[in-house]
């Protein structure tokens, strides 16, 4: 009997321990008034491709590419939740559909979670960071346990979102802000990049369930993790890789210090004659950018497609990019007039008349000397964070296309005295083939007489434009001398979504 009765007392404790390592689906184990948690993730990718091919379109071009640490850190995430009736999306949500909970939470870097990653865009790998909320009260929000949701993330932002509010205008929602910026222009300046605290939102609609528990019986405690979730940020980012230059030169490297006035990197100039190279002593030296045609204004908080511009045409909330849909940004309907509008600063009209390039968008290759990122031992400098800026077929580059303008001198050879220059450069999101190397680049003379006439054409969706989340990587690939002007060869290359065409201006 004593050994019976033993035995009797032991079995429980037997059985919580057992609870203890296990998921559940009993919430009302190990008790009914048990505190009950949420546990939410996110990733950013910080994957890296050091790859450079031709131009790819779609979602992902070309693969992906690293992140700065400034760009990838997350400080909180806002939660949008709702539900929908079967059959319902957030492309056809129904009028009736609202947001049912908005909830903000601080979030610190973790690499030990029970989060998955069902879902998970191609592209993603275990370069991902993740962020988690912790554990948090669920009886703080209005879910309920054993419900599915969908749900909508907000980083480094608060959005005008509130619990009530129809799905159908929170789809519509703006962002003012892509990022804080300490500096004076886009988020670059003479000390270097100023911008931090990008702001991202979802990637795709996510729905989250009660699935994944664990129960803490000492505790008396069960902890939901929901599944992680992947966000990108609004900003893009706009590189110069000094690839085939002969380094950074200050002038006591050359001919009778000709560059000590206008230092930077220089490129040699080549006669081509076939397969034949010869040095011609002619140098060409880049020493400032400007980025012209930069969005100032608003972007939509979530990332949108569309088949086309006519009446009728799909748009897909948080859809993948393809070869042929568009990406819409806020503005782009109204693209049309032969004038700049006010959501763009630093405007080509303002950037040609610079005498020199010294705007509060100007990057000097001077002052970033010692700042700059390094790709296979080149140079490579980040000019700007610009915001979405996509151009629809017919679009005037000159008034809306975003760009880059190459100030450098020219030097004949033997000479101590360059020459001013100054070449125009609009940023191509996709290219026409993946064996298109044949781009223009544009003297002020030239943009002046075509301003009309130079348009985004019809047959290539998205051949020109900005898009969040992309790195356009721009490098001189040769310099040469044609018809008296010069020829740039240039190359583009992106963030996560990377498209890298191969251009020659």
């Amino acid at each position: 009997m004593k050994r019976l009765c033993l035995l009797l007392l032991l079995l429980p404790a037997l059985a919580a321990c057992q609870w203890m390592t296990e998921d559940y689906t009993d919430d009302n184990f190990p008790d009914a008034d048990a505190a009950r948690y949420i546990n939410i993730t996110v990733s950013v990718s910080a994957g890296s491709s050091p790859l450079t091919r031709a131009p790819l379109g779609g979602e992902y071009g070309d693969g992906v590419e690293q992140a700065l640490e400034n760009e990838y850190a997350v400080k909180d995430i806002t939660l949008i939740f709702y539900q929908l009736a079967d059959g319902a999306s957030l492309d056809n949500p129904g009028e009736n559909a609202t947001v049912l909970c908005v909830k903000k939470y601080d979030v610190q870097p973790t690499t030990n979670h029970d989060h998955t990653h069902t879902g998970a865009p191609d592209g993603y790998t275990d370069k991902e960071v993740v962020y988690t909320t912790g554990d948090q009260r669920l009886d703080e929000t209005t879910l309920v346990a054993g419900e599915k949701y969908h749900v909508l993330v907000v980083a480094n932002a608060t959005p005008n979102v509130a619990a009530g509010d129809k799905l159908t205008d929170v789809r519509d929602r703006l962002m003012t802000l892509a990022y804080t910026d300490t500096g004076s222009g886009a988020g670059v300046s003479a000390s270097g990049i100023t911008a931090k605290d990008f702001v991202m939102t979802s990637e795709d609609d996510v729905v989250v369930s009660f699935d994944n528990r664990r129960v803490d019986t000492e505790k008396n405690t069960i902890t939901y993790y929901f599944e992680c979730i992947h966000i990108e940020r609004l900003a893009a980012r706009i590189d110069f890789w000094a690839k085939n230059s002969n380094g950074y030169k200050t002038g006591t490297e050359t001919v009778a210090n000709r560059y000590a006035t206008n230092p930077g990197y220089e490129y040699t100039i080549y006669e081509v004659n076939g397969t034949t190279k010869t040095d011609t002593g002619d140098r060409f030296v880049l020493t400032a950018i400007t980025p012209f045609n930069l969005n100032n204004g608003n972007e939509y908080m979530l990332k949108r497609v569309a088949t086309g511009f006519e009446a009728g045409a799909t748009v897909t909330y948080l859809g993948d990019e393809t070869i042929t849909n568009y990406v819409l940004d806020p503005y782009i309907a109204a693209k049309t007039d032969q004038q700049h509008p006010d959501n763009l600063v630093s405007t080509l009209t303002d950037v040609a008349t610079l005498t020199s390039f010294n705007s509060a968008y100007s990057v000097n290759m001077a002052s970033q000397q010692g700042k700059a990122l390094t790709i296979d031992s080149k140079d490579d400098i980040v000019i700007c964070y610009p915001k979405e800026n996509t151009l629809k077929p017919g679009t005037r580059l000159y008034y809306y296309a975003t760009g880059l303008a190459f100030e450098g001198y020219y030097y004949e050879n033997g000479q101590t005295t360059g020459t001013r220059v100054v070449f125009y450069y609009f940023i191509r999101h996709q290219g026409e083939s993946a064996t298109a190397t044949a781009y223009e680049a544009w003297s002020k003379e030239d943009l002046d007489a075509q301003k009309a006439t130079l348009v985004c054409p019809e047959p290539t969706a998205m051949n020109y434009g900005i898009v969040r989340n992309n790195i356009y990587r721009i490098s001189i690939e040769s310099v040469s001398i044609l018809r008296g002007k010069l020829k740039l060869r240039l190359e583009e290359e992106k963030w996560r979504h990377v498209d890298n065409p191969t251009i020659t201006i």
